[in-house]
């Protein structure tokens, strides 16, 4: 199973940082997890198209997470008028997750998606196969301006190799059994040692989850700017005896 880090940032313009995205590739299949902005740049720069993907999964619908995913969907949907044959991914989501979509595109005034087909969407299940690979979903924990989201952790399997994603979360049930054993787990790191909120996890939260969760490798990931000068890899081995990673954009990792 091999994990490209599209996304390392946020809502916050880095250059280095784009919006939250991972490509898992496994089992001859290509798996996109969360399409903030800046996603589709990433992928052309990896030489992977949106007719190449296989299935789309969002953690949750904040724009972050997700800004990308109607100029994707938008990609394909476009093909129509070039008359080939082209491939469409399967999108899974939260609750609502197609007439999310649908929505978005009244709002862009490009009512695209009412007669079209093509793209499948489906909402999360506690189990969902992909052939060989099997994926559960973990309500988790995440409110923010006051609003509690409809937030999920993601966890693959396949064979031997775990993968786990937080997603946007804070310490939590949901979140401690989707990286149980992971092998590797790609983490919210978006606050520093004590300054955790309702929102995201601090450091010393990543730590105890992983630890508890007997966790193999930890990657930091969806960093904030006021994080930039502080070691957030020694804050999270306060609590976890195990490898942490600072995640980069277009890291790759093989599990």
């Amino acid at each position: 199973m091999k994990i490209t880090i599209l996304g390392t940032g946020t809502f916050y313009v880095d250059l280095k940082k784009s919006g939250p995205a991972y490509l898992i590739e496994a089992d001859n299949k290509k798996i996109l997890v969360d399409c903030g902005p800046g996603t589709l740049m990433r992928l052309s720069e990896i030489g992977v198209k949106p007719e190449d993907l296989d299935y789309i999964f969002l953690s949750h619908l904040h724009a972050d997470h997700s800004s990308d995913l109607f100029a994707l969907q938008m990609n394909l949907r476009l093909k129509e008028f070039e008359g080939k044959e082209y491939k469409t991914p399967i999108i899974y989501g939260p609750k609502g997750i197609e007439e999310f979509t649908k929505k978005l595109s009244y709002v862009y005034e490009l009512p695209a998606f009412d007669n079209y087909s093509k793209i499948e969407y489906k909402e999360y299940e506690e189990i969902m196969k992909l052939g060989e690979i099997t994926v559960k979903a973990f309500k988790v924990d995440h409110t923010a301006f006051g609003f509690k989201t409809n937030a999920y952790a993601l966890r693959f399997e396949l064979d031997d190799a775990i993968f786990a994603f937080s997603g946007d979360s804070i310490k939590c049930e949901g979140l401690i059994n989707a990286c149980k054993k992971a092998n590797l787990f790609i983490c919210d790191a978006s606050c520093s040692k004590d300054n955790g909120s309702v929102a995201h996890l601090d450091t010393t939260d990543i730590g105890e989850v992983a630890e508890i969760s007997q966790v193999d490798n930890v990657v930091l990931t969806h960093f904030y700017p006021k994080t930039k000068n502080i070691d957030l890899v020694s804050e999270v081995k306060e609590k976890y005896s195990g490898e942490v990673i600072m995640g980069e954009d277009l890291m790759e990792l093989e599990i």
